[in-house]
């Protein structure tokens, strides 16, 4: 049996107090209108967890592995192109391999292109990934590099959230392993945009301190709180309609995977959080052209594979201005506008046609 959403307290207690707000908005009434709805969303979780269905897809090959540090290959039959995605930070590479029914990483391989997928683990249990520059100069510039060496010759690479970041690190100090890009949902400007995370951010940075001083993993609880954050009432809403759902449906199933996903996060260590609340949100080095990494400033306009960057207007987490202005400053770059939200780019209703196949056209071009 499930224990998610997690930290389950918190989701709960963020509901009821948002509850108001939603009643003010959306023309509901308090009292018995709050009281059908939160017993809706407590049913939409219990049957969440008793759910029986678990994505039954087989493991892809570990290929490279180094610390907490795996790549996975996905074949594809006549295969001349090949792709090295990386995910975020936080959260594992699942997402990207979700189920049966929805795996982007597979789906890509049936389109003609050998996948490897990296999943950075637990960082916070690798005593060697204990800053930013380890992470980017131990880890992932030589995982991009073994892959270029498998396929004997650069490669494309695609970040997905604040694995894009990251990669971007990555593509300045291994230029020749990588021959086009794909930013999806990638922050750069941290302070551009209505800066919804940012604002969340500053009143939750004080509760990190206590872990950052002395030197211990930031808990993963902590983040799951952060960006329950920003949308109090999503619980609510997405466990009422849960309730709601044929529980034998695909797409029971699929939220299902992706509410999994969410709740299987992981820690960070001190450094690393330190690093990405400091010197990404408050001082925002990358969007002011300031970030060091190595040694070396990581700097957009240097960078001159071809760059598709995927940014929505819908994505409340990473917003529109802060990836879309990778495309005005890399040479090379482009920019795709879906309808999708963060997940939804990859696990929507419309990723497949509105996100999926123009990334896939894009890297056969």
């Amino acid at each position: 049996m499930r224990t998610g959403p997690h930290p389950l307290p918190i989701h709960i207690g963020m509901a009821t107090s948002a509850w108001p707000v939603m009643s003010q908005e959306e023309g509901l009434k308090l009292g018995e209108e709050m009281a059908s709805g939160m017993e809706k969303m407590l049913r939409g979780i219990r049957k969440y967890q008793e759910h029986p269905y678990k994505p039954e897809q087989p493991e892809l090959p570990v290929v490279w592995e180094k610390g907490t540090v795996q790549v996975r290959k996905c074949d594809a039959d006549g295969a001349d192109k090949a792709l090295v995605i990386v995910p975020s930070l936080v959260n594992r590479s699942s997402i990207l391999d979700l189920s049966k029914e929805r795996s982007f990483t597979r789906w890509l391989a049936q389109q003609g292109i050998t996948v490897y997928l990296l999943d950075w683990g637990d960082v916070s249990k690798d005593s060697e990934q204990n800053d930013i520059d380890a992470l980017a100069l131990q880890r992932l510039v030589p995982a991009l590099q073994a892959v270029a060496d498998m396929e004997e010759g650069p490669v494309a690479a695609l970040g997905y959230c604040m694995g894009g970041t990251m990669l971007m690190s990555a593509a300045t100090h291994a230029p020749g392993a990588i021959e086009r890009m794909v930013m999806l949902a990638v922050p750069w400007d941290f302070h551009a945009g209505q800066q919804d995370l940012l604002n969340r951010i500053k009143f939750w940075a004080p509760s990190t301190t206590s872990y950052i001083e002395a030197g211990m993993p930031l808990p993963v609880e902590a983040i799951q709180t952060l960006f329950a954050s920003l949308d109090p009432a999503m619980a609510a809403r997405k466990f009422a309609s849960f309730d709601d759902m044929d529980q034998n449906s695909d797409t029971a199933r699929l939220f299902i995977a992706v509410e999994d996903w969410l709740n299987d996060g992981v820690s960070l260590p001190a450094q690393v959080a330190k690093h990405c609340i400091e010197q990404w949100f408050f001082t925002n080095e990358p969007g002011q052209g300031q970030w060091v990494v190595g040694g070396k400033t990581i700097d957009p306009t240097s960078i001159h594979a071809p760059t598709l960057v995927v940014t929505s207007k819908k994505d409340r987490l990473v917003e529109y201005e802060q990836a879309a202005c990778l495309a005005d400053q890399m040479p090379h770059g482009k920019i795709l506008n879906p309808e999708c939200g963060h997940i939804g780019m990859i696990a929507g209703a419309r990723s497949i046609e509105a996100v999926w196949q123009p990334i896939a056209d894009f890297l056969k071009t």
